[in-house]
């Protein structure tokens, strides 16, 4: 045998022995990544669900804001026209009888003074 042939066979006994181990190293982290990747094939199924469930919970929330929105509006209107009816009221009617009202005071201070007159006899 000649020295080349030795150095040809140890190299490729070291190539060999290098593939082996790197053979023997790369099983486990295969194995490994097979078991992170069902991992996260079960993580992504549970995300899109909690997604599907989070959009429809959206659209419900939407849909209840959209009727209290309504509400709001139709409480506005009665409020607007409730104010419109009061300020109407003050206009036309407590305006106009402001003068008589203000001789209410006058009138039960009278049957006052009719009651004590009367009493008195």
């Amino acid at each position: 045998m000649s020295t080349t042939m030795v150095i040809v066979f140890i190299v490729s006994i070291i190539v060999s022995v290098g593939f082996l181990v790197l053979v023997l190293s790369l099983v486990p982290m295969i194995n490994q990544l097979k078991l992170l990747l069902t991992d996260l094939e079960k993580t992504s199924s549970e995300a899109r669900e909690l997604t599907k469930n989070l959009q429809s919970t959206v659209e419900k929330v939407n849909v209840e804001i959209d009727k209290a929105d309504a509400m709001m509006e139709s409480s506005k209107r009665i409020v607007d026209t409730v104010s419109n009816s009061i300020e109407h009221i003050n206009k036309s009617m407590i305006a106009k009888s402001a003068g008589l009202m203000s001789m209410i005071p006058i009138i039960k201070f009278g049957i006052s003074l009719l009651k004590k007159y009367k009493g008195g006899k």
